[in-house]
């Protein structure tokens, strides 16, 4: 669609400048792409690159084996030619956002500079264009660290490059100003709304580009909701010559005003029209949204929306997708937004920085209430031109983004103090948080400056006395808190008593609840669920107990899922490395479990869903008698569901806060459950899932095909690409299968220990098959019958290739580096010598997959017996797979 009406205006050029009063249009295609620090001048022709915007350059490298990522500069050309007829106007280049530091230059000039990532900039280009030829464009764009720049550091990834759109504006040159920190030029206020009336107000910032004075009319109109014209006004107008951002304002009440509310966002709209006075011709056009709306925080009783309690559930929202960076379409932003509104939620986190401007038109559009904030994370730095970059960043979020009546509030400084550059016993430490002080202030000041009528906030994370000691909780209007007991440590009840303890110290300070989740990975279930093991069950379990403790909290105006997606951090291991999996969706937005269980909280259009539907193919260990029972969850906001197994009924499930439990015994192959409400009114509010279960038996026995085995982990594993379902360890036993000797490999972290590795396991995207394992191993015993058989041993040396960089976001749960020592292993299967003497790290290194395999003749029924022998070191084995060939 951009790609034909740039066309169509590219081909109109001339007509449409003459009788339009603003042109806007992108030139998102066909740029030519370099990556380099070097100056362009000297790139030969070849090396450069057809990209469209949204473009970065960090989409693969952010997610290979090797360590980092591109920080640089890439720079980006393009010829764009402007018709004679567009001479006299004023053009301007428009950047919806550019990571992180943007240079431009036309036809070989600098014309304009704009640090920042995340934010809209604009650029008066006119001076540099020559008119009926072709102009160069040349923008470097470069997101090496920048001290001055936040943010310093962060749990995600900046992606590098043009990955929003840029357009082409042009306008009369007397105009609505686009030079207020790339703002409409238009601001709406709302200062007094109620039930019975609404007074609007009416800013507009006009520019005179011209050598004389010029009288021109202001003309407002306001459409309500349905369309209908509230009121028309008019204002005569003198620009001085070379007036910039002159301001007119205008007010009017509205009677009987709709109110806007997540039930219902209804969005008023103004019209400001510039005209010259002698021939009523328009200069310049624009168009604004807003609502009609009033709300308020209070510390005992949360938050209210037009004089009622409201309480605020939803996401925080990162800007990337799988495969894609954050070099986005459109049409995933829509998309974002109307997933958190399916869910049944009302409040979206924009963390930690503005995104997209869709993201806001379609928070407003859909009714879900916003927290916007700029990239300061984890610390500051202590330096003017550090602050004078952050105060720049609040002028251009509050306002690019004021008219929008979704944003309620302002944010900054996200968990600041939680990696300061002084330990607290050097005495620079109490001058660090003086700064971080006095900056705080500065932020605060001028948002309040900006915005008299919202809210300001700092997200804290799960650290009083840290907060005390920089001073920060009598500064903002509400406390965030970002807490994971029972993830990062701890257990669940812990952020019942935190949330408590804290509402007793500081009783009279708003709060919400900013982050909070526990990393899943959609491969993995376990039985026995625990802290960092990446499985489904544990992640149901967390938000189950949060979501029950905040609904139960009055005090809490609000919670932010932390995250609406999985999303990238590229310095991350685990089971998806360089990828943080606290997301309640997938990095492509496949719902999990979590994203079920709030909508059968929070919304109220007849539901139901089985949990798990995404795994489709099961295993299970079968008992002596070949039996399973397997654990099916439900979720829905109907009180009682009936359930059939391949069409038997199995009864009736109770749900209780939106969850239902029923044990079924699922048969070999093909699976299917219905559940559906019991009301007869609600007939088709049902769920189908069907599922192929693969058991394994206790005794391997004459149809015996493979055997798929995880050493070291009570959880499975599905490799969904394969068709391969991975069963947990267990103890051989005469007449079965599993290991001898041996004890789970874990890590030990500050805290404790950890259930798996926290390594990316290179050569590989199967990490978690390589991230357990079973150390001091002696033999892996399966009897099964003669024939063929292939054995395939995966092993990993778990001991980081280099340097391992310490996490602060992981608060100490970052596995302790300790150096195993070699290990050289001889491998036997049946008394027969395989490996005779091997070194995985010699062969493959430290952190790296390796997949040995073994093909055996097995017969006079002798059954399958693998030993292993360390020569030095411990032997390991971190998973085994066995395959009958024959």
């Amino acid at each position: 669609m951009k790609r034909l009406l740039f066309l169509l205006l590219i081909t109109c050029m001339g007509t449409w400048c003459a009788v339009m009063a603003q042109v806007k249009y992108s030139i998102n295609e066909h740029w030519l792409f370099w990556q380099g620090n070097e100056k362009p001048d000297a790139v030969p022709a070849e090396d450069w690159r057809f990209v469209d915007l949204p473009h970065t350059w960090n989409d693969r490298d952010a997610v290979d084996d090797v360590p980092g990522y591109y920080r640089g500069a890439g720079w980006y050309r393009k010829n764009l030619r402007f018709d004679e007829t567009a001479k006299g106007k004023q053009i301007y280049l428009f950047f919806e956002g550019a990571d992180q530091k943007t240079e431009l230059y036309v036809n070989g000039q600098a014309v304009a500079t704009h640090e920042g990532g995340y934010t809209m900039f604009c650029a008066d280009i006119t001076p540099y264009v020559t008119f009926g030829q072709e102009n160069l464009l040349l923008v470097k764009v470069d997101n090496s660290h920048d001290e001055n720049i936040p943010p310093l550091s962060a749990d995600f990834t900046f992606f590098g490059g043009i990955y929003r759109d840029v357009y082409v504006v042009m306008k009369e040159p007397v105009n609505i100003s686009l030079t207020d920190k790339a703002s409409s030029g238009v601001y709406v206020r709302t200062p007094v709304v109620n039930d019975k009336e609404a007074e609007v107000e009416v800013e507009v910032l006009l520019n005179n580009a011209t050598p004389q004075k010029s009288v021109v009319i202001c003309e407002q109109t306001v459409y309500a909701p349905s369309g209908k014209i509230v009121k028309t006004w008019q204002e005569k107008i003198r620009l001085e010559a070379g007036a910039k951002n002159f301001k007119s304002v205008s007010r009017l009440k509205i009677q009987q005003p709709q109110l806007w509310s997540p039930a219902s966002p209804a969005l008023y709209t103004v019209k400001t029209q510039l005209k010259e006075r002698a021939t009523g011709k328009v200069l310049d056009e624009v168009v604004e949204n807003f609502g009609l709306r009033w709300f308020s925080f209070d510390a005992d009783k949360g938050f209210f929306l037009n004089g009622k309690p409201l309480k605020l559930i939803g996401t925080s929202r990162h800007q990337c997708y799988l495969g894609k960076g954050n070099a986005l379409d459109d049409a995933i932003h829509i998309s974002d937004v109307r997933l958190l509104k399916e869910m049944g939620g009302n409040f979206l986190r924009v963390s930690h920085y503005p995104q997209d401007p869709l993201i806001l038109d379609m928070c407003d559009k859909l009714g879900i209430l916003t927290s916007v904030e700029i990239p300061i994370v984890n610390a500051v730095t202590e330096s003017e031109k550090f602050l004078a970059n952050s105060l720049n960043m609040v002028e251009e979020m509050v306002k690019q983004s004021y008219n929008h009546p979704s944003v309620v509030i302002w944010a900054y400084m996200n968990e600041v103090m939680l990696k300061p550059p002084y330990d607290k016993k050097d005495g620079r430490y109490q001058s660090y948080c003086q700064e971080v002080n006095r900056q705080a202030r500065e932020l605060e000041q001028t948002i309040r400056g900006l915005d008299a009528q919202r809210y300001t906030l700092i997200p804290f994370h799960g650290s009083v006395s840290a907060y005390e000691d920089a001073g920060l909780f009598t500064v903002p209007m509400i406390v965030g808190w970002n807490l994971y007991q029972g993830w990062y440590g701890g257990n669940f009840d812990g952020f019942d008593k935190f949330m408590l303890a804290y509402k007793e110290k500081y009783p009279r300070t708003p709060v919400i609840i900013t982050e909070y989740g526990a990393d899943v990975d959609v491969r993995i279930h376990s039985d026995k669920p625990e802290r960092f093991d990446y499985s489904v069950e544990y992640g149901d379990l967390y938000h189950e107990h949060y979501l029950n403790s905040i609904l139960s909290m009055p005090f809490i105006a609000g919670a932010n899922i932390w995250n609406l997606n999985d999303f990238h951090s590229e310095s991350r291991g685990n089971a998806v490395p360089h990828i943080n999996c606290k997301g309640i969706t997938t990095q492509d937005r496949q719902p999990k479990n979590t994203y079920y269980l709030y909508k059968a909280r929070l919304d109220s259009v007849p539901f139901v869903k089985f949990a798990d539907s995404d795994w489709q193919l099961r295993s299970g260990l079968l008992n002596r008698e070949g039996m399973y029972r397997q654990t099916v969850k439900i979720y829905s906001n109907q009180p009682r569901l009936t359930v059939l197994h391949n069409g038997k009924s199995l009864g009736t499930v109770n749900m209780v806060n939106g969850v239902g439990t029923i044990d079924i015994t699922p048969v070999e192959g093909k699976n299917i459950l219905l559940a559906r409400a019991d009301a007869a009114e609600l007939a088709g509010c049902m769920d189908l899932l069907e599922f192929t279960f693969k058991g394994v038996k206790w005794q391997p026995g004459t149809d015996f095909t493979e055997l798929n085995v995880t050493l070291g982990s009570p959880c499975s594993f599905t490799d969904v690409e394969a068709g391969i379902c991975w069963a947990p360890e267990k103890e051989y036993e005469q007449g079965s299968w599993g290991y001898v000797g041996g004890q789970p490999f874990r890590p030990k972290t500050r805290h404790g220990t950890l259930p798996a590795s926290d390594l990316d396991i290179w050569g590989t995207d199967k990490d978690p098959l390589f991230q357990t394992r079973r150390d001091g191993i002696e033999a892996f015993k399966a009897d099964v019958p003669d024939g063929r058989y292939a054995i395939y041993l995966y092993l990993a040396d778990l001991v980081a290739a280099g340097e391992k960089e310490v996490l602060p976001y992981n608060l100490g749960n970052d596995a302790v580096s300790t150096e195993m020592g070699t290990t050289v292993v001889e491998v036997s299967v049946n008394g027969q010598q395989v490996l005779p003497a091997y070194d995985i790290r010699k062969e493959a290194g430290s952190q790296r997959a390796v997949i040995k395999k073994i093909q055996t003749d097995i017969t006079e029924g002798q059954g399958l017996n693998i030993e292993f022998k360390a020569l030095t070191g411990k032997a390991f084995l971190n998973a085994i797979r066995i395959v009958k060939l024959d």
